[in-house]
């Protein structure tokens, strides 16, 4: 009877262990092994199964969290994601900081600005920007609260001169606890704003100038006029001339105005036809061939053969010329030369005009296109002319999708060039 309980009991522990093994420990360790990758943000490899002893809550209620973690995880890399998609989007530059001053995010806008590599993530806007006012505002703002602006300049190779930037800092306050957990920082590039204003300010001096001048010669002969005994014969006829000389001017000054508002503004349409260039130069020489006849100054066409036909308006194309051939006209000496061209370039037609003048000094080629600049002011003047013509005929040529430019060398005459795009 003895010798029987002896296996009976073997083999109730083995049933006992074998049960204790697959419906107690076994799923303890899978929970474990569960519970850690959840607590290391990784998604779960698998449940254990139903009805393991004592544990179905713990599982039913493992299973849910799982679902919670994944959906919050989901829900993160969205919201994420969008962030990261609004940010890249703005062409202001963002940049996100940690409480320690450290980059977090950066759009692609900031990285233009700065002309960085790539993402400077992980670093400071010291070691990224080499700005200390922008290092010291983003502490101030972390550690104070409030947000805070400031403007700064920043030379660049291309803009010995500086780009100019409005910095607004933001921190950023957690819901709950309202406790700053970073600084938002923006930059906005004013360059471009800051010259135009410069560009306007520039105009309507050069404007009032233009205009005072002639004014205050119209003002002070006619104060001469008010007592008509003073002016006999010759004297007479020199006032008037004068008067009809400023007159002139005053009305150009602002026919060239209106012309060039309406260019800028977009109310100008061309309407192109094809033309041979050749044509187009003789048309333009034999309309200044009297001027220039005036002046003793020769003018010879240098026309290359083959050219193709041009798309152009033939009103808007006259003016561009009439600008450049009054050009040289007034500065080209008597007994010297003016040569009206055409030539292939790329696969546009380059035409041209070519004096023998004083040309224009290298420092000032840059701006010879800007509105009333002026080579030089005193002479210039004297010879005529509103300081507008160029730059309509920069306006006119674009209009025709082609560009203008110019070489000259001083005392060696001057030639402007603009090309226009054949008709095939």
């Amino acid at each position: 009877m003895d010798g029987w309980w002896t296996p009976l009991i073997v083999v109730a522990v083995m049933v006992g262990v074998a049960w204790a093994w697959t419906m107690v420990y076994r799923p303890l360790l899978q929970v474990r092994r569960l519970v850690k990758e959840l607590a290391e943000g990784k998604e779960p490899s698998g449940f254990v199964a139903r009805g393991a002893w004592g544990m179905e809550e713990v599982i039913v209620n493992l299973d849910k969290l799982s679902e919670r973690i994944h959906g919050l995880s989901s829900r993160a890399e969205r919201e994420k994601y969008n962030l990261r998609t609004i940010i890249g989007s703005l062409s202001e530059g963002v940049v996100i900081t940690d409480p320690e001053g450290i980059i977090r995010l950066a759009n692609r806008s900031f990285l233009e600005m700065f002309g960085l590599p790539s993402f400077p993530i992980g670093q400071t806007f010291m070691e990224t920007t080499r700005l200390p006012e922008v290092a010291r505002a983003v502490e101030l703002t972390h550690a104070e609260g409030g947000g805070r602006s400031l403007e700064i300049r920043r030379p660049t190779p291309e803009q010995p001169e500086g780009r100019i930037f409005a910095v607004n800092f933001a921190p950023i306050v957690e819901g709950g606890s309202g406790e700053r957990s970073g600084v938002v920082t923006v930059f906005y590039d004013l360059s471009k704003i800051r010259k135009l204003e410069n560009v306007r300010s520039e105009f309507i001096t050069n404007l009032s100038h233009e205009l005072r001048t002639p004014l205050s010669i119209l003002a002070g002969y006619l104060e001469t006029m008010e007592d008509p005994a003073m002016l006999k014969g010759a004297e007479r006829r020199e006032v008037m001339e004068v008067l009809r000389r400023n007159c002139e001017r005053l009305t150009g000054l602002v026919n060239d105005l209106l012309e060039l508002s309406r260019i800028e503004s977009g109310q100008v349409q061309i309407r192109v036809q094809p033309r041979r260039p050749a044509e187009i130069l003789e048309e333009v020489r034999s309309d200044w061939k009297r001027a220039f006849a005036g002046k003793r100054v020769r003018v010879e066409l240098e026309c290359e053969e083959g050219l193709p036909e041009v798309n152009s308006d033939p009103l808007r194309i006259g003016q561009v010329f009439a600008n450049l051939m009054d050009n040289a006209l007034r500065f080209a000496p008597p007994g010297s030369l003016v040569s009206l061209g055409a030539r292939l370039s790329g696969r546009q037609v380059e035409f041209f005009v070519r004096d023998e003048g004083e040309g224009i000094p290298d420092d000032k080629i840059g701006r010879i296109f800007e509105r009333f600049f002026r080579v030089d002011e005193g002479r210039t003047r004297e010879r005529g002319g509103t300081g507008l013509g160029l730059s309509i005929v920069k306006h006119l040529v674009h209009l025709h999708g082609g560009g203008v430019r110019v070489e000259s060398q001083q005392g060696r005459g001057t030639t402007m060039f603009f090309s226009i795009n054949p008709s095939r």
